[in-house]
């Protein structure tokens, strides 16, 4: 089973290192609602298994 993990940033230009987890989780559909969301980031990642899917969000 695949494991999602969503990365915020407040960055507008961010480096690998500026990415923060904000949530992990097995269910891709929350996983992808979730990295549609904005409070609180400027930036969001969507990986699955530790492979970028979502970038810039």
């Amino acid at each position: 089973m695949a494991t999602y993990r969503v990365y915020g940033t407040a960055k507008a230009s961010p480096a690998d290192t500026d990415w923060e987890l904000l949530a992990e989780t097995p269910d891709a559909v929350a996983a992808t609602e979730l990295v549609h969301e904005s409070e609180g980031t400027f930036w969001r990642r969507l990986t699955e298994d530790g492979h970028v899917v979502l970038d810039r969000v």
